[in-house]
């Protein structure tokens, strides 16, 4: 079996593994999204604006959200008591309320909250404050689009009063993010229709809610740093604004920028006690905020899963100064170049290659210009890093140091120094991450020009000057030499720093670019390629550029710590393609002929003060996620599958025939559940409002408008609406606004479109298997586990084995021959396993039918081959669309089980579920699938690879009596599975 990297425990003061807990309840408890009420997942959440979507992991983290709510909301109906006692059962090891109640011993916090939650045994139940759900998210993973949607879909749920009505708190803590946040909301903004969404200051709140106007929603920000319990010019008094706790709070990274930080947070919890509160973070380290993390896509899982540039870390570290008794001293003169050398040589090498790149015409890839980002502790001091840092580049680059640094030994043994020291890749465990990325050879080949050439932008040596740009933040470096700048400073206050470098230097300032801002334009302006700077800069951009960050100075403090891991985080990002996806090609099979282009600028190379320190932050974060689970991959079935074909059902939408007249009268279209009272406020406001209104509030994004209006318009007639509509008073009202959203949404899923099934052949239909979770608190558990699983497929049997050790057997693992991946490891004791064990059989309805397939195997043998496998939902996509008879909306059946069966030149594809014992649901599911597989009441042929192939369902319960239109798909036992099988083999043309 393949070995995973024990995980080292991130503990708490018990010495407990923390991890993300409310993650793991939402994957257990609640229902996926695509499970939930129509009304809770009847959201857009791919739209941001006109010219972006969502990503996947963006997607996905809005669905933990809404998950989350849902369960809070819908099934505990906002009890807190409930919701904490479910989550303290949950995982019951932990001992929840020791970690995370508050103590009067934390006195500052205690003081704040005490005014609004009653205590008992000089504790504070954490059940006040378990209303809450954290996003951990990388930097650069778009936090900033997710909130922006979030606040969308609280609205939303707000208008169909699936959540209470409250108002809405956007905290961050700093101008800048704000900003951010301004032009992204903005831009959201632009593209809605119907609702008018307008930000406001906090301050302004008691102002707008007493003016609060038809059809907006007004959305309020600020500072999270300047809310208090004191009010002055820009410090605010939380108690003047908490409005009886009823508020949503969304916090972004709002526990930074804050000397009182542990304060300030108690502030959002008593402004969302009646609300709820949303803490986004790429930096958790509090084990309360890790504990009730909703949604991980960390920096470890943010590059596993391709979205990020690849780590290495020089094990090396870079100080141009140190302290010796008090004094400051320098490094050897040979030494302090070296080491800046050593990031030019590696940067001049990087530029090259992706100027290459944009060379090969059949790759068709615009891969970024890099960038060399340089972090300083101290910018203005007398000897501070920066200036020392200036001082060495300034030497490097002038005609003396030329021959001196650049055509010398000194950069023939920094050359040397980067090749043989590889640097560390800190998830080097994961087999898609190998090596230093760098092609030695070519790397030795950079000459003292093409550090000139690709860096300077020269051809030859000069001294510096300063180009003074209008920002008072910026200043730009180039070579008198050269007509372009090679270097941006980004920092805090430029003018002292202007004044001292001119003065300590002699440089000449040109004045040239003075209208010109560079940092908003570094995309752009590719022949910026170093970027030196403070902590000022190191969040709320965004840029593909950052290939080599060197930290000078930065120190190792839970301060330095965060802002190494947002710093790296801002470097991760890549887009091979302007506008195209932000995933990594160099590990594809079909890119692997242009590794040694591709895999160097898809890498981020770290150098730092000290490099096991960097290592450590980064290992430790990563730890955190572990803890939620150790994955292993089982074994595919390599021999039992013998070069068959893996034949799969997809499925692609396709406009039905033009004749709008033969679409109203056609009868399998599925009629559309409406509130009466929603019928008759709905038919009065389409009677009165003209087709511009409804284009501009409903299809302004919409293909063929006119043609969608004129359907509608049809379906109110008094001639139609009874064939199109069904009253039904239990259904919820959702307001004549929304009806007419939904009914647009209707016709086109039953009207304009339909769904169209095809085949094709996949060479990993099933791919749950690699990622088996195990979360058990020691390692020796889990080796157990392993080994178990390793002589299970030595050996071909079955093993039950403990986990728990309770003195029972809670889990069996299972050698089946003719399952696509063995062994099969299956829940004996589902309540023992469900938050220890993740994609494994749990149900008894699956365990039973399996066990029984198993026994009864032989009657498969009348087959040429089989196999068969579960499915796993939303991980492994095999499903069957069919058509929700509440409301005509598409839904995902996904079976339990998929068997492949050949014989001759025939495939026979068979979905089994063994658990539809929902007989009127169990009803959909076959009609959706006769619709798609089933052509005048026989399998649709499907013809592919020289196979004739044909798709099966079967729900098998033992005790099951079905109508006869569907008696054909419901079987009690193996034995007449065999039997339906046999006879659709025979029925084959």
């Amino acid at each position: 079996m393949p070995k995973t990297k024990s995980s080292r425990s991130v503990k708490n003061t018990n010495g407990l593994n923390i991890y993300p807990l409310l993650k793991s309840f939402i994957d257990e408890k609640v229902p996926m999204f695509e499970e939930l009420p129509y009304d809770w997942r009847n959201v857009d959440l791919e739209s941001f604006s006109s010219t972006k979507k969502l990503w996947d992991f963006q997607i996905e983290a809005l669905k933990y959200a809404i998950r989350g709510l849902y369960y809070y909301y819908d099934v505990l109906k906002a009890d807190k008591e409930r919701f904490w006692d479910e989550l303290i059962t949950y995982d019951n090891a932990l001992d929840l309320p020791s970690i995370m109640d508050i103590k009067k011993s934390e006195s500052d916090v205690w003081k704040i909250l005490s005014k609004y939650f009653y205590s008992y045994d000089d504790n504070i139940s954490y059940s006040n404050f378990i209303n809450r759900m954290g996003f951990w998210m990388a930097t650069g993973s778009g936090k900033t689009l997710v909130i922006v949607k979030l606040i969308d879909i609280l609205i939303t749920y707000m208008e169909r009063e699936l959540i209470p009505s409250r108002y809405i708190l956007f905290l961050t803590y700093r101008d800048d993010l704000i900003d951010q946040f301004k032009v992204h909301f903005e831009e959201f903004n632009k593209s809605q229709r119907g609702k008018i969404l307008k930000l406001y200051e906090l301050k302004e709140f008691h102002r707008t809610i007493n003016s609060k106007k038809f059809f907006e929603f007004p959305i309020f920000y600020y500072r999270s740093d300047n809310i208090s319990d004191e009010q002055k010019d820009k410090i605010i008094n939380y108690e003047l604004y908490e409005n009886f706790g009823n508020w949503y709070v969304i916090l972004d990274e709002a526990h930074k920028g804050d000397k009182e930080s542990s304060k300030s947070q108690q502030y959002f919890s008593i402004l969302s006690r009646n609300g709820f509160l949303f803490n986004f973070s790429a930096t958790f380290t509090d084990p309360r905020d890790i504990l009730t993390t909703a949604y991980e896509f960390n920096l470890s899982t943010f590059i596993e899963n391709g979205y990020g540039k690849e780590i290495r870390i020089f094990d090396e570290n870079v100080k141009i100064k140190i302290k010796n008794n008090g004094k400051i001293e320098d490094f050897n003169e040979n030494e302090k170049y070296k080491i800046i050398l050593k990031t030019l040589i590696l940067l001049a090498y990087l530029r090259k290659k992706s100027r290459e790149i944009r060379y090969v015409p059949e790759l068709n890839l615009e891969y970024h210009s890099p960038l060399a980002v340089f972090l300083v502790n101290s910018v203005n001091t007398e000897d501070s890093d920066l200036k020392l840092l200036f001082r060495l580049i300034k030497e490097i680059t002038s005609t003396e140091g030329y021959e001196k640094i650049l055509n010398s030994e000194i950069f023939e043994d920094a050359k040397k120094s980067i090749t043989q020291n590889s640097p560390i890749n800190p998830f080097d465990e994961n087999h898609s991450f190998s090596g230093s990325n760098i092609t030695k050879e070519e790397l030795l080949d950079i000459s003292p020009s093409d550090i000139l050439r690709e860096v300077f932008n020269s051809e030859t040596a000069g001294e510096i000057e300063i180009v003074k740009s209008k920002s008072e933040k910026e200043l730009v470096l180039k070579l008198r030499t050269s007509e372009t700048p090679f270097a941006l400073i980004k920092i805090g206050d430029t003018n002292q720093l202007l004044n001292s470098l001119i003065n300590e230097f002699n440089l000449r300032i040109q004045e040239t670019f003075a209208d010109e801002e560079f940092f908003s334009n570094l995309d752009e302006k590719e022949y910026i390629s170093m970027l030196l700077g403070s902590r000022a800069f190191y969040e709320g951009w965004d840029s593909n550029r950052p290939n080599v960050i060197v930290f000078i100075n930065i120190g190792t403090g839970d301060a330095a710590k965060k802002f190494v891991l947002q710093s790296i985080g801002r470097g991760l990002r890549v887009q091979p393609i302007k506008n195209g996806d932000r995933k990594r090609l160099g590990m594809m099979p079909e890119y692997s002929k242009y590794k040694s282009y591709i895999l160097p600028i898809e890498t981020l190379f770290v150098w730092g003060t000290k490099a096991d320190t960097i290592e450590t932050i980064i290992e430790g974060t990563k730890k955190i996620i572990e803890n939620s689970g150790v994955r292993i991959e089982l074994k595919k079935n390599i021999e039992r599958i013998d070069g068959h074909k893996l034949f799969v059902p997809t499925y692609r939408k396709v406009r039905k025939i033009a004749d709008f007249e033969k679409m109203l009268e056609d009868k399998k279209i599925q009629k559309y559940v409406i509130n009466s009272i929603d019928f008759e406020d709905t038919k009065s406001v389409f009677d009165n409002i003209s087709d511009e209104m409804l284009y501009f509030f409903y299809l302004t994004n919409e293909d063929e408008p006119v043609e969608r209006i004129k359907i509608l318009r049809k379906l109110f007639e008094d001639s139609y609406w009874d064939k199109f509509f069904r009253k039904d008073n239990n259904k919820k009202r959702l307001g004549w606004f929304e009806c007419i959203k939904d009914i647009f949404r209707y016709i086109n899923n039953q009207i304009i479109f339909e769904t169209i099934p095809d085949i094709e052949e996949c060479e990993e239909p099933i791919i749950h298997y690699k990622g088996i979770k195990i979360k058990l608190p020691r390692e020796k558990e889990i080796n157990e586990v392993r080994e178990a699983i390793e002589e299970v497929y030595n050996e071909e049997y079955e093993k039950k084995i403990s986990i728990t050790g309770k003195g029972k057997y809670e889990i069996e693992i299972d050698f089946i021959k003719e399952h696509y991946f063995i062994p099969v490891i299956k829940a004996l004791d589902k309540e023992a396993v469900k938050n220890l064990l993740a994609n494994i059989l749990r149900e008894e309805s699956e365990i039973d039918f399996i066990d029984e397939l198993k026994r009864k195997s032989k009657h498969f043998e009348r087959f040429d081959w089989w196999l068969f496998s579960k499915v796993i939902q939303k991980v492994d996509e095999i499903y069957i669309p069919y058509t929700n008879d509440d409301n005509g909306a598409l839904e995902k059946f996904y079976p339990d089980f998929v068997f492949w069966f050949k014989k001759d030149n025939k495939y026979l594809v068979a979905f089994v579920d063994p658990k539809s014992t929902e007989f009127t649901s169990g009803y959909r599911k076959i009609d959706g699938f006769i619709r798609l597989f089933y052509e005048n009441d026989k399998p649709k042929i499907f013809e592919k690879d020289g196979f004739k192939v044909i798709f099966d369902l079967y729900l098998y319960n033992k005790k099951a009596a079905a109508p006869e239109k569907y008696q054909d798909f419901w079987i009690k036992n193996i034995e007449e599975l065999a039997e339906r099988l046999t006879k659709r083999f025979d029925n084959m043309p």
